[in-house]
C-alpha cells in the first residue's frame, strides 16, 4: 500500500498539500485512476510533476498528464547515488581483477 500526496507551492513559497490517495497496489492502472481523479477535481494539469523513479507512475503520468513536465526528485536521486556509485566501482574492480588474473 502506498500513500500518494499531491503537493504544490503557493504564492508565499509554502508547500501546500491539496490532495492525497491511498493506493492498494503500485500499478500503472492505479496511478492512472489517481491522476484522472485529480484532473476531474481540478480541471487542469499541473505544469510540473516531481516523482521518485517508479516506472508505473512514470507511465501513468505520460498517459494522463500529456501537457505536464515530469522530472525526478533530486532528493531521491541523491539518496540512491552512493549505492549506485559503489555498485559501479565494485563492477569495475571485479572486471579488472578477472581480466588481469586469468
Amino acid at each position: 500500500m502506498r500513500l500518494i500526496t499531491l503537493t504544490s507551492v503557493d504564492n508565499h513559497k509554502q508547500c501546500v498539500t491539496f490532495g492525497a490517495g491511498l493506493l492498494f497496489n503500485e500499478t500503472t492502472e492505479s496511478y492512472k485512476w489517481l491522476l484522472e481523479s485529480f484532473l476531474k477535481a481540478h480541471k487542469k494539469q499541473p505544469k510540473l510533476v516531481l516523482t521518485d523513479q517508479d516506472p508505473s507512475m512514470k507511465a501513468a503520468i505520460s498517459e494522463v498528464f500529456t501537457d505536464s513536465r515530469h522530472r525526478l526528485c533530486m532528493w531521491h536521486i541523491m539518496k540512491k547515488l552512493p549505492t549506485k556509485v559503489l555498485l559501479i566501482y565494485e563492477s569495475i574492480l571485479r572486471s579488472f581483477f578477472l581480466f588481469h588474473l586469468f
